[in-house]
């Protein structure tokens, strides 16, 4: 579907040219979003991974702006890439979790990226590489072609019988789909590569993955061979758009949804919040301006819908938690960002994946630059506490040690309120029966996503003042006033 000419597409096309009469630079034409699953930010050599790990993605950093302390709101792949979307905390877009039984998606209310930008006359596409992005979880919002994998598979294999391989594109794949069909301008294109999330379709001529004894190392080995893989086809992308004259046009924006463990803190994969999970890269290019190499204070992953709304001249129809990056690009001093993610409890869903654990048993993050909270609620005072200046591994817990610190970012957790909306309480068609779910369970479960069936955890509410004041209901703390902090019982 082609948009035609509509007043919203005229009033940008008049702010680009009077921005070229201001200096300001033009706004860009078109927009190309790619998002690298899985991918962690030290294994880029832009990032600084020792050798030529990455060119493509270096000289991209090296023509843009690269983000050193960029925070994921997740560290599962559909729940980040729906902040992603729409600039929103996974609380607010809805889409929590990717393991319940059936129909989590995106809630209704939520203005994705491609739905503004289609309503300004944009050609909206997205190329993905595996099932995580697909239509199942409502990511396929305003886009006029979105080509998952979804309906692919329903044709292929009608009975559910699939290799892992059905379930995802190696990236030489996705880039050749992508490539195939490159005409209509303006355009908005996100692509997803997926290399680095598992070892089940590797470069040609890596082999198959053998840990033998040393599990970290080679696991380590063959991730950075598949991160290198995909530089290289995004190489591909990027010459394939300067060949047909599109490149120096568009505003280009790489992020990763979420990292991986890849032993550290003792942990083969993500799932959970540490920094190995939930920094990624981001790099944005902004055509013909001028733009400050490097951004070391924090941002975050749901910056980034207004930062490319802000630069065409647009504004969301809602309120979004996001704030634009520009002043940042542009190298204008700004105040310090707060982070806040969340995450279903990996510590415990990850243990043999044999017992029962409660759905509703989540891990909260609030971060600043300096300090990081980890909340576990059904474990209060196995909650976690860094002072990431001084332990940017994460190697010693100040929970205990330093309470001041800890009850400031609980506040601000608080404050923000991620319980909100209960994660275990799906909406009321978030459960259909029939082969949907059949086709989601099986296909997450071929690429990791497993579980046990879920139950609820039981929940009081307290203050990070008060901590040892429980009571039944939310509300202001009795004692202080405070916001309501969710604690198990």
């Amino acid at each position: 579907m082609t948009h035609g000419t509509r007043p919203d597409l005229l009033a940008l096309v008049l702010g680009l040219c009077a921005a070229c009469g201001s200096g300001a630079g033009a706004t860009p034409r078109n927009v190309l979003l790619i998002t690298l699953d899985t991918t962690r930010a030290d294994y880029l050599s832009c990032y600084g991974r020792p050798g030529r790990a990455t060119p493509s993605l270096d000289a991209l950093a090296a023509e843009g702006t690269r983000f050193d302390l960029a925070v994921s709101t997740a560290s599962v792949t559909p729940v980040s890439h729906a902040s992603i979307l729409t600039g929103l905390y996974n609380h607010e877009h809805g889409l929590r979790v990717i393991f319940a039984d059936g129909g989590y998606r995106l809630s209704d209310e939520a203005e994705t990226l491609a739905s503004v930008l289609a309503a300004h006359g944009f050609h909206t596409r997205a190329v993905h590489s595996a099932f995580p992005v697909s239509r199942f979880f409502g990511l396929e919002r305003g886009f006029d072609v979105f080509e998952d994998l979804q309906a692919d598979m329903k044709k292929k294999k009608g009975d559910f019988r699939w290799d892992v391989g059905d379930h995802q594109r190696r990236s030489d794949e996705t880039t050749e789909l992508v490539t195939s069909n490159l005409a209509e301008e303006p355009f908005f294109l996100w692509v997803h590569y997926w290399d680095p999330h598992d070892l089940a379709r590797l470069p040609p001529g890596l082999g198959r993955y053998d840990p033998g004894a040393r599990v970290a190392p080679g696991m380590q080995a063959f991730y950075a061979e598949e991160v290198q893989y995909m530089d290289a086809q995004i190489g591909r992308l990027f010459e394939s758009l300067r060949a047909r004259g599109l490149y120096e046009d568009t505003l280009v924006v790489v992020v990763a949804d979420h990292g991986q463990g890849l032993m550290d803190h003792g942990w083969a994969g993500h799932r959970l919040l540490y920094q190995e999970q939930i920094r990624v890269p981001l790099i944005v290019r902004v055509p013909g301006a001028e733009q400050a190499a490097a951004v070391p204070g924090l941002v975050r992953t749901v910056d980034i819908f207004p930062t490319i709304l802000d630069y065409l001249g647009l504004e969301p129809s809602r309120p979004v938690s996001g704030r634009s990056l520009r002043a940042l690009i542009e190298g204008e001093p700004e105040a310090p960002r707060t982070a806040f993610a969340d995450q279903i409890n990996g510590y415990d869903w990850n243990a043999g994946m044999v017992r029962a654990r409660p759905l509703d048993d989540f891990l909260y993050l609030a971060m600043e630059r300096d300090w990081k909270l980890i909340y576990r609620p059904t474990q209060f005072r196995k909650s976690e506490l860094y002072n990431l200046t001084v332990d940017p591994r994460e190697e010693q817990n100040l929970f205990g040690a330093r309470p001041e610190e800890a009850c400031r970012l609980l506040q601000l957790l608080a404050e923000e309120a991620p319980w909100v909306t209960k994660p275990f309480e799906a909406p009321d068609d978030a459960r259909p029966d029939g082969s949907a779910v059949v086709e989601a369970r099986r296909s997450l479960s071929s690429l990791g996503y497993t579980g046990t069936e879920p139950v609820e955890a039981e929940w009081a509410w307290t203050c990070p003042a008060h901590l040892d004041q429980r009571r039944d209901e939310p509300g202001p703390c009795p004692s202080c006033g405070g916001a309501p902090l969710l604690i198990g019982r």
